[in-house]
């Protein structure tokens, strides 16, 4: 046991996920001597996977490089999901004074899009995994830019309708496979800061479009949030053909120590043993190494890497890998990280649109421009929230893998979770009554940043898990996790305001509240058996038998 985590009692010698991370200790220094390292102050940390020699492995481009794309993902993903999402929760007294319609007919403007959203993700997910990332990030930022366009010229509630939903196909790529991207880019002890990082562009600044829009539709008209949002879209777009390269990578699987089920030993082919099989191992190591540095000499040009589409990284039929993300749910853990994925995020998408309907009415009356600065707290909080976990994400996961004899498991992730508990319980119940007691509404806008921080690390610690745990199906666990959180969401938008105005902002957030606290709670038995979920996984093998 190693830290709580109980061993698997299924057999395999190396349950996928769990890996040995750390080298301080003297008794796994030889063991490893044949892995590829990382370099300065993470000498010590054996990298995994380990990548190969092509220099066309993402994994081999230079780290500012891959930050760098990172960067352009993540600043494409705020514009879709932060303007494209919530963008219109200010704006809700103007729309229905020019259309004429109800609150709830502008929750569903975004209930819709969130449909389509999570209708195109499942299609999403399968070519993703066939034809890879580029495709269907070319695809996703086109719809997003055309759809803004369509949004700013709409002249009837219906023609709204219809652009918003073009743009919640645009949103699918970056609300869900993005995350995968962060396992294609870089090594176990990297990606928890840079999960971090997306989860800020993803949901912890998500709302500064929001908050921008009641200022700008105040100065300029409504119109205008979707122009203003269409040249900064249009950048994106520009800069994903250009610079948007694949990151799907078919690495020999001997590479991949994270998710083979031998032992470390094995994968490295350490013949000082004796094993027949480990020599073979050795030596089909060797043998790929040659084949790939033969193969590719140099890297791809770049006029070569700006190509749609670069090639097939399965053989598997689309109809398999539409219907994967649905077997995926025989998993335990995936169905834990669907819930605790989708339903804090669903939580948080539905507080921006009561927030006019609750701030818009006495005592608040606050105005367009005054509803659009609330979300400036959520701004903050979210940023700091990322920032935090970001920051003591991967340090935790050495510190632990350490003191377990150097030994990682991705249950060490989750970890985070406790700091997302205290916060999310602390916002929910206290949002609840400040609301109900008519509290300054910069308080309320202090708590809601205390909300979507704890946000923050329960989706850092999650994505992080997933990646690390289950990365061969990590595409399909962010797909399923979006589909239900969008559907859900859509079902909601037909009666939460009419939710909030019956039972009232405390009775409605300690509801909220106490689901959060209860999901949060379901962390533990997931902590304490999550290895032994990956072995069982693992050894049945579901998804070959589809």
């Amino acid at each position: 046991m190693g830290y709580g985590v109980l061993e698997s009692r299924s057999g395999i010698k190396h349950v996928p996920g769990t890996n040995l991370l750390d080298t301080h200790d003297a008794a796994w220094v030889e063991q490893s001597a044949n892995l590829k390292r990382g370099t300065g102050k993470n000498a010590h940390i054996l990298l995994v996977p380990q990548p190969s020699n092509s220099p066309n492995d993402p994994l081999n481009w230079p780290l500012w490089q891959r930050d760098l794309i990172l960067l352009l993902y993540c600043y494409a993903t705020l514009l879709c999901i932060g303007g494209i999402g919530p963008i219109l929760s200010s704006v809700a007294l103007i729309l229905i004074q020019d259309f004429g319609i109800s609150f709830t007919q502008v929750s569903l403007l975004t209930g819709y899009s969130l449909c389509a959203t999570g209708a195109a993700g499942i299609f999403i997910s399968a070519l993703a995994r066939k034809y890879g990332k580029r495709p269907c990030l070319l695809f996703s930022a086109t719809c997003a830019f055309a759809g803004t366009l369509w949004g700013g010229a709409a002249n009837s509630y219906g023609s709204l309708l219809g652009a918003r939903v073009i743009q919640g196909l645009g949103v699918a790529m970056f609300e869900s496979v993005m995350f995968s991207v962060v396992g294609d880019l870089y090594y176990v002890h990297e990606r928890g800061s840079r999960m971090a990082i997306y989860v800020t562009s993803n949901s912890g600044i998500a709302n500064l479009p929001a908050m921008l829009a009641g200022k700008i539709t105040t100065d300029l008209g409504w119109r205008w949030i979707f122009w203003l949002l269409a040249i900064f879209l249009g950048i994106a777009w520009l800069g994903v053909v250009v610079f948007g390269w694949e990151t799907a990578y078919n690495r020999n699987a001997i590479y991949n120590i994270d998710t083979s089920s031998q032992e470390v030993s094995h994968a490295e082919g350490d013949h000082t043993r004796g094993s027949n099989t480990e020599q073979t191992q050795q030596a089909n190591l060797e043998r790929t190494t040659t084949a790939s540095t033969t193969a590719t000499l140099e890297r791809d040009s770049f006029l070569k890497r700006m190509l749609p589409v670069t090639g097939t990284f399965t053989e598997e039929s689309i109809l398999k890998m539409v219907l994967r993300p649905f077997f995926i749910l025989l998993n335990p853990a995936v169905v834990w990280s669907v819930v605790l994925f989708a339903i804090p995020t669903l939580w948080l998408v539905g507080i921006s649109f009561v927030i006019a309907q609750i701030f818009g009415a006495p005592p608040y009356l606050l105005s367009t421009e005054e509803l659009g600065y609330l979300s400036a707290g959520p701004v903050v909080g979210g940023t700091l929230g990322c920032l935090v976990s970001g920051w003591i994400a991967d340090p935790i996961a050495k510190y632990i893998s350490r003191r377990n004899q150097g030994v990682y498991e991705p249950e060490f992730r989750l970890t985070l979770v406790i700091p997302a508990t205290i916060l999310a319980a602390v916002g929910y119940f206290l949002l609840g009554a400040l609301i109900e007691e008519g509290k300054s509404a910069a308080g309320m806008a202090a708590i809601w940043a205390v909300v979507l921080a704890g946000l923050q690390f329960l989706v850092v610690a999650i994505g992080s898990y997933m990646v690390d745990a289950y990365r061969n199906m990590s595409v399909e666990v962010f797909i399923i996790s979006m589909v239900v959180k969008n559907f859900l969401f859509f079902g909601f938008s037909f009666f939460l305001n009419d939710w909030v105005a019956r039972w009232g902002p405390r009775k409605f957030f300690y509801v909220l509240g106490g689901i959060q606290l209860a999901l949060c709670l379901t962390t533990i038995p997931m902590y304490i058996f999550g290895k032994r979920l990956r072995a069982w996984w693992h050894t049945h093998d579901v998804l070959s038998k589809i």
